[in-house]
């Protein structure tokens, strides 16, 4: 069932607030109303209103301290605000609306306060049309075009908030760094679409393998990167070798070309407290171990103590 809007009221409607009710029941709107002392931007993120009316306030809360608390605020500044006029004229009146997307005088008719309404709250549907688009831009840009794992961006973004987390609870955090072998031989070889094609099912089989709390990511090239929630490095380096294990046995396209007669992954592991204090030490532990068994002749999972 679809959410009923809601039109919050701060202050009071006076003699209008009978036809305001009307003309937002006519729109599909309910008009809800709530004091404006105490934490007011609050009680709007909490009734998530499409439009807020502000009324006659008691002298210790100004109109303009309200428009100004209301636009100070991310979330509450892109809900249209609507200044309700007493019978005095508008002019006497316009520094204390000046800030508010619309005005509602004392003697505006029915038409009149409909017509304002349906216009404040379609603009708030505008509004909230932009801000999901732009959500989804902003998730859309955090993932990788070609594998649809997190960018490198993200990564370094969740890696740092994940030490934090598990510094502040003394929990494990595990990373993987691993590198596709001989990735550049199969790219020349077979061209730029089939290595896409290759990076795309590698991908894919990485992310199969996680939980949901895991994190997985293109770090660049045909490098890719992990983030193991609240995961030991024996359990690390299980997940590793699933990882490894799975791809060494896919029948990829054009493996029997590549120098190991198959397609490969080198993967290091590292994990905190033991091998780094810091989030950016715990990446640069499991490249430095992501080397070592590309060192040690490649499709291996290495650690310290693995």
């Amino acid at each position: 069932m679809a959410r009923r809007s809601i039109a919050l009221l701060a202050g009071s409607a006076g003699s209008q607030e009978a036809k305001i009710r009307r003309a937002l029941a006519r729109l599909g709107c309910s008009l809800k109303s709530v004091t404006p002392d105490g934490d007011f931007v609050r009680a709007v993120k909490r009734a998530r209103p499409q439009l807020i009316l502000i009324g006659a306030l008691s002298e210790n809360r100004g109109r303009s301290a309200l428009y100004r608390m209301l636009k100070s605020d991310a979330q509450a500044r892109s809900i249209p605000v609507l200044a309700l006029l007493d019978s005095r004229p508008a002019h006497a009146q316009w520094s204390q609306v000046a800030l508010a997307d619309e005005v509602i005088a004392g003697t505006a008719t029915d038409p009149e306060i409909a017509l304002r309404l349906r216009s404040l709250l379609k603009l708030s549907r505008l509004n909230n049309e932009t801000r999901r688009a732009l959500k989804l831009i902003r998730e859309q840009s955090r993932l990788d075009d070609l594998t649809g794992l997190a960018t490198h961006g993200a990564f370094k973004e969740r890696v740092e908030r994940e030490f934090q987390r598990a510094t502040r609870y003394r929990r494990p955090l595990s990373v993987l760094m691993a590198d596709v072998d001989y990735f550049k031989h199969y790219n020349d070889h077979w061209g730029h679409p089939a290595g896409d094609r290759l990076l795309r099912l590698v991908g894919r089989m990485v992310a199969g393998v996680l939980r949901r709390v895991d994190f997985g990511a293109r770090y660049g090239g045909d490098e890719f990167s992990v983030i193991l929630h609240e995961t030991p490095k024996a359990a690390a380096a299980i997940v590793a070798e699933r990882i490894r294990s799975s791809i060494e046995k896919h029948p990829f396209p054009h493996r029997q070309s590549q120098p190991l007669g198959r397609v490969t992954i080198s993967i290091g592991v590292a994990t905190f407290p033991e091998d780094a204090g810091a989030a950016d030490k715990l990446v640069e532990a499991a490249d430095r171990f992501l080397y070592q068994a590309k060192a040690d002749g490649r499709n291996q999972v290495r650690g310290s103590d693995l």
